[in-house]
């Protein structure tokens, strides 16, 4: 190289330089990468651990071998192993932020304690299927429930609720929501898009209307929305014919839109406690509805098309204004009939045609004769005709055989027939505040079967 002229030296020199530049950078970029590698090992370690940490869902029957924990610094010891945590009725006026390190919790019930507020560690607990927080003084909850994408049950019964986060929209696995006993006056329309509901409460809150999208909960089993301020029960109700229970007594509902008669699964109605005066002949349609309770409305008539529902086997009707009503002989399953405090001055005609009726309240009426039809209801085992204008019974009324309670309390009556020998099985026959003499009242007791009390 020495005896190399200078302008020979200076190319070999450039090649030289170069190549221990690019040697550099290779070892540069070696470490860089080296140097770089190792954050995303770390993080890609957290991530690992945390799916470590937060373990699958069990499911309900391996959670019933799951330990119940009681307590937040057992709770705590045992992070990892804690799938149900119940801390009802331990006068908790907060709950721990650290609660988020709980990551396995599927089941939390917080129930009958004093929380007015939620910790943002509550909403991160990803596997959360069961929140229970009835009976607290909560005023608001927070929009970050809907982080709870695993909720299935959500209980907020008695609170201070006056209103629901939107983002509870998004919560499309929940299938129970208990409302009752909170300050709601108006069903939340975010509800409707809980598509997966099953049973919805809100029982004895200040609602005064129901949203026509309530159609689109098709999967509801249970809507009880008793003692509001409801007025008008929406059409789109007739959407909802899974539904087997419907409970909206103790409103102040006025009419029945013609859409319930679609409900075709339906087999408990309480409309009790209302102001309705007419009942669509649609109701017929209910071919399962076994319970039908409208006690306490304003109905003056009722026609046979309307009660046309061969399943019904209990039917309250007490506390109207009847004066005049029509029973379909579809009704061969009715077991039960309550017609207390109407206006009825006669039996009516069509309720001979209940041949598997057994119990019948006719108390507190204007009746003023038991005629010789009362015989056909042979299955009677409680007829109660107290408080009527009853001066005439029928000798037919011997014919009820399986008659264990006889009430004609408070009428008018002067004489009892001497069939009343032949009801084998009466127990009880009550006379009190009736026009029967001494001897009449000798007679009741010399013809009536041994089996049987009076009570006069």
């Amino acid at each position: 190289v020495l005896m190399t002229t200078k302008s020979t030296q200076r190319p070999i020199m450039n090649s030289y330089v170069i190549l221990i530049s690019k040697q550099l950078k290779l070892n540069y970029m070696n470490r860089l990468e080296k140097l770089l590698i190792i954050p995303f090992l770390v993080a890609t370690l957290l991530i690992s651990l945390s799916v470590e940490a937060q373990k699958k869902l069990l499911s309900q029957e391996e959670l019933k071998e799951q330990k119940v924990y009681r307590s937040l610094s057992e709770a705590f010891f045992n992070k990892k192993r804690v799938y149900i945590l119940n801390l009802d009725s331990k006068e908790l006026t907060e709950l721990p932020a650290k609660i988020s390190k709980l990551k396995n919790l599927q089941e939390i019930y917080l129930r009958n304690n004093k929380l007015t507020n939620l910790p943002n560690g509550l909403f991160q607990l990803k596997n959360l299927q069961k929140l229970m927080l009835g009976e607290n003084n909560l005023i608001m909850l927070p929009p970050e429930i809907e982080n709870l994408q695993n909720l299935q049950e959500l209980d907020l019964f008695s609170n201070q609720l006056s209103s629901l986060p939107k983002e509870i929209e998004n919560l499309q696995k929940l299938e129970y929501l208990d409302l009752n006993w909170n300050q709601f006056s108006q069903l939340p329309a975010s509800i409707c898009s809980l598509t997966n509901l099953e049973k919805l409460y809100a029982e004895k809150n200040k609602i005064e209307s129901i949203p026509n999208d309530i159609g689109k909960l098709i999967k509801l089993k249970e809507l009880k929305l008793a003692e509001n301020k409801i007025t008008d029960i929406p059409s789109s109700v007739g959407s909802l014919k899974r539904l087997p229970e419907l409970d909206l007594s103790k409103n102040a509902i006025t009419t029945v839109p013609r859409e319930i008669g679609h409900l075709s699964n339906l087999k408990i109605l309480n409309l009790s406690e209302n102001k309705i005066n007419k009942l669509p002949v649609e109701f017929g349609n209910l071919k399962n509805l076994e319970e039908l309770y409208l006690q306490n409305n304003k109905l003056n008539i009722v026609k046979s098309q309307a009660l046309s529902i061969p399943k019904l086997k209990i039917c309250d009707l007490s506390l109207n204004r009847i004066s005049n009503i029509a029973l379909s002989k579809n009704l061969q399953n009715l077991t039960y009939l309550d017609l207390e405090l109407n206006k009825l001055t006669v039996i009516p005609g069509s309720l001979y045609n209940l041949k598997n009726l057994e119990s019948l309240n006719l108390s507190r009426n204007k009746i003023e004769k038991v005629t010789k039809e009362i015989a056909g209801l042979i299955k009677l085992k409680e007829l109660d005709l107290s408080y009527n204008k009853i001066y005439s019974v029928s000798k037919g009324i011997g014919g009820l055989k399986k008659l264990e309670i006889l009430n004609l309390t408070q009428n008018e009556i002067l004489l009892m027939p001497k069939q009343i020998s032949t009801m084998s099985s009466l127990k009880e026959l009550h006379l009190a505040s009736n026009k029967l003499n001494a001897f009449q009242k000798k007679q009741v007791n010399n013809n009536k079967p041994k089996s049987a009390i009076v009570y006069f």
